[in-house]
């Protein structure tokens, strides 16, 4: 990690379309403590449907498929204030997202970060993890240009190959995944996990190659979202923030500051 200064970030949890609320409650955040950011990162489900095209391309019950605030960004009628980085999520629009290269920019100050990659973000060394653990599909997805004959859900995994990418990496200072690495929740929590969404037993919860990737990068930082909850825990030397969805309000963001000594969490 190198910052010649201070550099200022947020983390957001899923966001599902739910831009406006998520810009609404980071600058409310820079007016309350009168600081700036200098980017954003954002844990997947971020949900950037520029039409009915990109959405018929996520994959989700029709219920839970809406739109959302991306198409007032797309057609410029609104702005991001601040670059938005952003990994991929279980419900994206995976027609859009797979025809672009690691690191393009969909709309102005918002870039999706690939399937896979380490990034380059103001001194900090970022690694990226699209989509969830789905065991079918850790040997391969099938070409984007057969989506419209496939199911949405065969895109929604990563691969061995993409982990594989970041096993052979070198460390980074945080890492962004979707959904949680295995073991980071605290025996003292258990409770807190069982029986709740997506987990029968807290030791259920998150997949295990996102944990190989947490060991071998060593960050200082992991964020995901997926379970719509916030937690913190500490393992070795990485903190893991976990957030909630952008409904549940405070808990699905958090700040940092960046220096030369480290990443520190700022308070809400």
């Amino acid at each position: 990690m190198s910052t010649a200064a201070p550099r200022c970030f947020a983390a957001v949890g899923d966001v599902h379309g739910r831009m406006d609320a998520m810009v609404r409650a980071l600058s409310k955040w820079e007016r309350r403590r009168g600081r700036s950011l200098d980017f954003v990162l954002q844990v997947g489900d971020f949900e950037p449907h520029r039409d009915e095209a990109d959405l018929a391309t996520m994959a989700a019950p029709s219920r839970y498929r809406a739109l959302g605030d991306f198409p007032n960004y797309a057609a410029g009628r609104r702005r991001f204030p601040w670059p938005i980085y952003f990994v991929g999520g279980n419900h994206e629009p995976y027609g859009l997202l797979d025809r672009l290269a690691p690191g393009d920019a969909i709309v102005g100050n918002c870039t999706y970060l690939g399937r896979v990659g380490v990034h380059r973000i103001a001194g900090l060394d970022v690694a990226a993890l699209s989509g969830i653990h789905v065991p079918g599909l850790l040997t391969g997805r099938p070409p984007i240009d057969a989506i419209a004959r496939t199911s949405n859900k065969a895109y929604i995994g990563f691969t061995e190959g993409e982990v594989l990418a970041l096993l052979e990496a070198p460390r980074a200072d945080v890492l962004v995944v979707h959904e949680w690495p295995t073991g980071v929740i605290a025996a003292a929590d258990a409770l807190d996990f069982e029986r709740q969404r997506r987990s029968m037993r807290y030791d259920d919860v998150g997949n295990d190659y996102a944990r190989m990737v947490m060991d071998h990068l060593a960050p200082q930082l992991v964020l995901c979202g997926h379970m719509h909850r916030r937690y913190r825990n500490r393992v070795g030397a990485t903190e893991v923030c976990a957030l909630a969805d952008v409904d549940a309000g405070a808990d699905a963001f958090a700040f940092f500051e960046a220096t030369a000594q480290g990443i520190a969490e700022l308070g809400d």
